[in-house]
């Protein structure tokens, strides 16, 4: 009786340690979008042209651009996502206004970069991922 006690003592502590060491994750994807904003916007520049190179079969000088392009309008985002806090709900439009002509800027600089193919593929990429995510959307409420 006593070694089944102890016994279950022993299991009872391990099982209590283990279970704090190991990570919970209570939201999904929390812990990717932790490890994402770890990163730096030369980081972050680089996956992202590394991504395109692989997917659209970018040149070495090609990549680069796409790499400078990239780094330029993340820190772009980053400018305008430390004045969102200060922005009345009545700038909002404005805002939103032009953050989309930042990305009508980005798509055509990215057109004199890319070829015609390149760039129809890079475009139905675009569209299959709104596509995707519109579909989560209606389908979460």
């Amino acid at each position: 009786m006593k070694k089944l006690l102890i016994l279950l003592a022993a299991f009872s502590i391990s099982a209590a340690s283990s279970a704090q060491t190991t990570p919970v994750k209570t939201v999904r994807g929390q812990y990717q979008k932790a490890q994402k904003q770890d990163l730096t916007p030369e980081q972050r520049a680089d996956r992202a042209a590394q991504k395109l190179t692989k997917s659209l079969n970018l040149s070495a000088a090609q990549g680069q651009q796409v790499r400078q392009l990239q780094l330029a309008r993340i820190q772009q985002q980053q400018a305008n996502k430390g004045q969102a806090g200060t922005v009345a709900k009545a700038d909002r439009k404005a805002r939103h206004q032009a953050m989309k002509d930042q990305k009508a800027q980005y798509d055509a600089q990215l057109k004199q970069i890319l070829s015609a193919d390149q760039y129809t593929k890079y475009a139905q990429m675009q569209a299959d991922k709104k596509a995707k995510h519109q579909a989560k959307r209606q389908a979460k409420g």
